[in-house]
Order: C-alpha cells, then structure tokens, then sequence
C-alpha cells in the first residue's frame, strides 16, 4: 500500500466526527459577528494550515465562453486580469467561466458543490487562476467576507446512475438561479487537458468581488496525475434543462464538457494560509516534504469556543425578550 500513501494521508485528515460536530454548531456559531468568526477560522488555520480535500468521481465541469467581457471584468478582483486559456491542449483558447460541479468530503465539509468561476491571471504572480466569483452548496461553508455560510441549496443533487447517466439539478433556495443538465458518461473518451489551466490553476485559486475583496489565494498540493486526462463529453451529447446564472455573460451552451471518472485528492491550504506554489516543480517538490504523521487533522476546538459562545448569546438574547415581554 505505499504506493497509495498520498491517498491514504488525505483521508486520514478528514474525520466524519469533526465535520459532522462543525455541522451541528453551525447555527450557535452563524450567532457570532464576521469579524470574531474570522479570527477563530484564523486560529484553527495557525494550528492546522492544511486540510484533506477529496473530490469524488464523476465531478463535471461545464466551461462557457465568456461574451460580456466588461461583466466578466466587473466580477473578479482588482489584481487580476482576463485571459484566454484552453481546457483540452487540443481546444482553441477562449475567454472562460466554468461551473464545477462535485460531491466532496473534506476536513471541514461534507456535501456537494457547485462553484461558478472565471479565469484570469494573477498580476503578481502571472499564474491563471481559478477565481470562485459565486457558490451553491447543500453543506456548510466559508468565506473572508460573508463568514460561515449556511448551505444555499439544500434540495440539489449530483449523482449517477446504473446506466451511466450523470444527474446534476442545482436550485438556490432563493430561487435566484438554477442549473440541471445531464449526460452519459459512455459518451465520452479520455483526453489531454491543458496543464496552465488544470495544474497551474490548482495552485492558484482564489474569489471574486462577492465573496473576498483581494482574491485571497490559496493552493493545492496533488499528485499531478490526477489532471492530466479526463472524459471529454460531446457537446451535443449533454442535454441542459437550466442554466440561469448571469444571464448574458455567456454563451449559451458550453465549449467544453470535462468529468473526471475517479476520486481526486487533494492538500488544500486552510482559510488564511497560502502555500504560494508556482509551478509543477514546485508543486512536485512540495509532495516530497509532506509528513502526514506531523500534519494535525482539521480542529473544532475554536468551533467549540464559538459554539459555546453563541449558546451564552442565545441564551441572554432570549432571556432579555422574555423580560420586555413581561414588563409589556
């Protein structure tokens, strides 16, 4: 089993306890202002700058070309600029937004995902990069600017089935948006991905003008293996029932149709902390470094700390309107 040890590491810091006690303070700790949540994410993230990411098979990703470029432009933060990039090497670069749509475990959230970014290049440090400008999700999560972020999605789903169907039917509880499509994975065949948009953009993720005001990048360290293929859908093999996002930033189907057919794992940077890798070499020398043994699982201790702290206000919340209540 050796040479599975990466895999093994990665699961080894994703304990369903934890995640599922972060679950259950979720709304004790929503109680709780941004800026003290920041400083317990900030905490953990000292004691435990890594996290186990593991994205199961049949992740799909639909990739649209862009059309309102000044919309596009107004989405993503300052620092970073537009930029044509490729999903396959054998497809023609074109100005990008993808929709990532996964089921996940990780250290700190179990559920599924769907996350709407552009690409773009980092100024600084010239890298492409995923920048998640918006998320729909049936778990809990976080973000620098809105916090811990109660699931937005709660009746959605992304599965398959006994004949190879992959179902996707994503609704924000809001009703705000919606994304349903479906495709056999029988369709498609391995093909080559672009490695500046696949590698290099795994190494520099960060978020849009909604969620973070600086991008607040962050990496991940894989085996790079991982995204070197995947199934290429035919386009007219994937029927799409919704896509009501953004109306009139893109086109409306998509270029490019991607699903990896196997689980990826992934070391993903904890909220706050940044590994700054820059290039495959230096994602490939990272894996050398790695001591699972010596990296601590994903803590609730400041969660905790936080949950007992929201109860107290709950509880003096409550308390105090009992007494208007009595005096009225």
């Amino acid at each position: 089993m050796e040479k599975f040890k990466f895999i093994k590491g990665i699961e080894r810091l994703i304990e369903p306890i934890e995640v599922g006690s972060l679950h259950f303070m979720q709304f004790f700790n929503n109680l709780l202002p941004k800026s003290i949540q920041r400083k317990f994410i900030s905490a953990s993230s000292k004691k435990t700058p890594y996290m186990g990411f593991v994205v199961e098979p049949y992740s799909a990703f639909l990739c649209y070309e862009i059309e309102e470029i000044e919309m596009a432009e107004k989405l993503i933060p300052d620092g970073f600029k537009l930029v044509k990039s490729k999903i396959f090497t054998d497809d023609k670069p074109k100005y990008y937004c993808i929709f990532g749509c996964i089921n996940a475990h990780t250290s700190a959230f179990w559920g599924l995902r769907v996350e709407f970014y552009i690409m773009a290049e980092d100024l600084k440090t010239g890298l492409l990069s995923w920048l998640i400008i918006d998320y729909d999700t049936n778990t809990i999560s976080y973000d620098k600017k809105n916090g811990l972020v109660n699931p937005n999605s709660n009746n959605s789903l992304i599965t398959t089935d006994y004949d190879g169907n992959l179902i996707a039917d994503i609704k924000r509880n809001d009703k705000s948006h919606s994304l349903a499509f479906d495709f056999n994975l029988k369709d498609g065949k391995m093909n080559n991905l672009d490695q500046r948009l696949w590698l290099e953009g795994n190494l520099s993720i960060g978020y849009g003008k909604n969620i973070s005001n600086n991008g607040d990048i962050f990496s991940l360290k894989f085996n790079p293996q991982e995204v070197v293929k995947a199934l290429d859908i035919p386009i007219n093999k994937v029927n799409i029932e919704i896509n009501s996002w953004y109306p009139g930033l893109f086109k409306k189907d998509p270029a490019q149709v991607v699903c990896f057919p196997y689980a990826q794992h992934f070391l993903s940077d904890s909220p706050g902390f940044a590994s700054n890798l820059k290039n495959k070499k230096e994602l490939e020398h990272s894996l050398t470094l790695i001591n699972f043994n010596k990296i601590k699982v994903f803590s609730t201790k400041a969660f905790k700390i936080m949950f007992l702290v929201g109860g107290i206000l709950s509880f003096v919340v409550t308390i105090i309107l009992l007494i208007l209540l009595i005096i009225s």
